[in-house]
């Protein structure tokens, strides 16, 4: 059986009769269970439970199960033998429930947060009489419309008995370094269709009862170019299951079935009691936010936006996708991949003290998406590049979502945000033959240095990783000049600047340069090169960074070598510098080419001329700012040239600012009537220079320095505001780009306080987007 629903009308039109329903099967479209899960009469779940836990052994069973799926991961790490699942920890061991709710997360890759709930629950739907479930089974799957991100994340499920009844299942999700498709490493940006993407396969029976069958075996194998790898990763991950599984066992034995069900149960129900009380201290109200991609696919040049909105009822949240693009090209993702983003970063913001434990938290929160669209696309939509592309750029627009939903909520409550990711994992994975012939796929995930955006109390981190991998590391480039047949020249921190700005600015990412190096070159076969910032920093800050990847032919790199010099600028680097494209082609890296790619600085917090000089100096000092971004970019006039008699003229920058603010009101639009809200009005502070204040029997977003009325709370605050708008390129150099590039188009708006001049939000959009109503909350009894 599955769920039927109606397929909704588009925005602003009424349903009619006619509407045909649509059926979320996991074949035609992507899977959504219905509940109670349809579970065939011959499939025996285990459900019987104590009535009572003492306290001792709950947290004991507890813990136990924690760290049973703990070791479950530790296990897989150990085992694989790909750098992208043994260093970077692109994986998720779990523990569900006999139907499937998720009971435990390890803390690895957080959007696999659903792909094994839904595919176990598929199993049980459809797999369950035949083939059937018995002890000793293991089913696989990496089919998107199911429940994976995409096709190189391959989920492994294997049930645990007690007697006939199944009482729990061990699952974990791991990403293959290649399992086919158009382009190595399975990412394949050319793709239009999934006839072109690599080979999904729905939940299929690999072993047995015990026993591995060697055909199926050898068919899931026969797809990738780098089979042996992919062998010993899927043992790994039979492997990583026995342990699980068996320790389990063990537990049930000790305490009993019904016992440690109980405790299952309670960590499930303690979970949604613990965010449907921080739930109810945020609001009502409806939060929504949208994102750009650039390319669909390899020669295309267009923009595509993805749009998600958060409502909030009560202790419940419902999540839509309306005004998303059509699905195209390469940059979809299925219903299960655009769950498991907002999931990731709705746990990591609200509940990351649960340890994991966030199957109760899901309970709490309820989509309702337009399929056909690319953040739930439908069958044969290509969806093998969202591991690198679309995935994030879902991830931190839910990010950003739930920031401003948080920044509604008590001061505790708002203190939990996070904000947004990267918009992309800014990779590059090549691939070739060492000297001796032998083939090799590298994929380069140095990006686990990551960088964590800025919050409304402190600056982002610096290298600070990404909050929906926190175990995800970084190699060392000794281990990977060890691995693959190349050279690197530096890694070091990306200078600070316009991007990443702030009165909190974002945190540092990196950049890196390297070579081939013992091979007559090799293939650039996946690579990000952007034309434009894609993620806007929250409350006025300046945008994040605009990710590249830069390549240069016929390079002076080895006669600088014989001259004892090792480059450290790819700008003095002579050589002719390639063309890039933002998803292009495969490029031919030959043994006297340099390349050169960059992660990202993160958004910052609030406007950057609010920034404390004092801070901006220290940074200058430390040699994370340039000197003269403080003025460019912040506003702050300093004094000295050295690193420790740098300092801030407070005057000089006071001038300075005033005098950049009165430009930024005599360029922008005015709003028309201004009204200020009373001197004894109290405000409640939504970040920034955004805030709340009731008078007059209602309740206003006003500006907080200049008190400005921006206008209800149920309607749109921007309307209230004087606004600057001009290209994204001419806000800053960094964010400069060529007029043949999607960037050249893509305009950046500023909100300002209609008194002040200070930023109170700021959107990046396409020529012709209507500005974004991104907050409205319910009225309450007393306005």
């Amino acid at each position: 059986m599955t769920e039927t629903v109606s397929a909704p009308a588009p925005e602003g039109s009424e349903p009619s009769a006619e509407t045909p329903t649509v059926v979320w099967d996991g074949i035609a479209r992507g899977y959504v269970p219905t509940e109670p899960l349809p579970v065939p009469a011959s499939v025996r779940l285990h459900t019987t439970a104590v009535d009572d836990v003492d306290p001792v052994t709950f947290e004991v069973v507890r813990y136990s199960l924690m760290n049973i799926n703990l070791e479950h991961g530790q296990t897989l790490q150990r085992l694989c033998v790909s750098p992208v699942t043994m260093i970077t920890r692109d994986f998720q061991p779990s523990i569900l429930t006999a139907d499937a709710d998720v009971v435990f997360l390890g803390p690895y890759l957080q959007y696999f947060s659903n792909a094994q709930s839904l595919t176990i629950k598929w199993i049980l739907e459809n797999r369950a009489e035949d083939p059937g479930i018995a002890p000793g089974d293991m089913y696989v799957s990496n089919d998107p419309f199911v429940g994976t991100p995409h096709q190189p994340d391959t989920i492994v499920a294997a049930p645990v008995f007690i007697g006939d009844e199944i009482f729990c299942w061990v699952s974990n999700v791991l990403h293959h370094s290649d399992v086919g498709g158009s382009v190595m490493g399975s990412f394949c940006v050319d793709a239009t269709d999934m006839f072109l993407d690599p080979p999904a396969f729905p939940p299929f029976k690999l072993v047995d009862q015990g026993r591995i069958r060697p055909d199926i075996e050898q068919m899931f194998l026969r797809q990738s170019r780098v089979p042996r790898n992919v062998h010993m990763d899927l043992r790994a991950a039979i492997s990583a299951n026995l342990v699980a599984a068996e320790k389990i066992t063990a537990l049930l034995k000790r305490y009993g079935a019904d016992t440690v069900k109980a405790v299952m149960n309670r960590v499930l129900d303690s979970g949604e009691k613990t965010v449907a009380e921080r739930l109810a201290r945020i609001p009502d109200g409806t939060w929504s936010h949208r994102m750009y991609a650039e390319a669909a696919h390899t020669g295309d040049n267009a923009t595509y936006v993805y749009r998600m909105t958060v409502r909030k009822e009560g202790e419940h949240l419902y999540v839509d996708n309306r005004g998303t693009d059509s699905q195209t090209g390469s940059i979809n993702v299925t219903y299960a991949g655009f769950v498991g983003a907002f999931l990731s970063a709705l746990t990591a913001s609200l509940a990351s003290d649960l340890a994991g434990a966030y199957g109760g938290v899901y309970r709490r929160v309820h989509f309702d998406l337009v399929p056909g669209t690319l953040s739930c696309a439908d069958f044969p939509a290509a969806v093998s590049p969202s591991g690198i592309y679309t995935m994030e750029t879902l991830i931190s627009l839910a990010g950003t979502v739930i920031g401003q939903m948080l920044a509604c909520a008590e001061p505790e409550i708002a203190r939990l945000a996070i904000g947004p990711a990267h918009p992309a994992f800014y990779a590059m994975i090549s691939g070739g033959t060492t000297a001796d012939g032998t083939p090799f796929i590298a994929t380069n995930a140095n990006n686990m240095i990551g960088s964590l955006a800025a919050s409304p109390a402190e600056d982002g981190v610096d290298f600070g990783g990404h909050f929906w991998i926190p175990e995800g590391t970084a190699s060392n480039v000794e281990e990977l000049e060890l691995l693959w047949p190349m050279l690197y020249l530096y890694r070091r921190a990306m200078p600070g600047g316009a991007d990443g700005a702030g009165r909190h600015r974002g945190g540092r990412g990196f950049l890196e340069a390297a070579i081939p190096w013992g091979a007559p070159g090799l293939a650039a076969a996946v690579y990000v090169d952007e034309s434009f910032p894609k993620v806007v920093g929250a409350r006025g800050a300046n945008p994040g960074s605009v990710g590249h990847f830069r390549l240069k032919h016929g390079s002076d790199v080895h006669r600088s070598f014989e001259a004892g010099k090792i480059p450290q600028d790819f700008d003095t680097i002579s050589g002719t510098q390639a063309a890039i494209e933002a998803k292009g082609p495969a490029l031919m890296v030959a043994e006297d080419a340099v390349w050169e790619w960059t992660g990202a600085n993160a958004t910052g917090f609030g406007d950057p001329l609010t920034r404390e000089p004092e801070r901006v100096a220290v940074d200058v000092a430390a040699g994370s700012l340039p000197a003269e971004a403080a003025e460019r970019v912040y506003g702050v006039v300093l004094t000295g040239t050295g690193t420790t008699d740098v300092a801030a003229d407070s005057a000089a920058t006071d001038v300075r600012r005033r005098d950049l603010l009165a430009a930024r009101l005599a360029a922008a639009s005015a709003p028309g009537l201004v009204r200020t809200a009373p001197a004894d009005a109290r405000l409640h502070l939504l970040g920034g220079e955004l805030a709340l204040a009731e008078f007059n029997g209602a309740r206003h977003f006003v500006s907080v320095t200049g008190r400005a009325v921006l206008g209800p709370v149920t309607g749109n605050y921007k309307d209230g505001c004087a606004v600057l708008e001009r290209p994204v390129r001419d806000l800053a150099p960094e964010y400069a780009t060529h007029k043949a590039r999607a960037g050249y188009a893509v305009r950046h708006r500023e909100y300002l306080c209609p008194v002040t001049g200070l930023r109170i939000e700021t959107e990046i959009l396409r020529d012709g987007d209507e500005p974004l109503h991104d907050i409205a909350l319910a009225p309450t009894k007393e306005s």
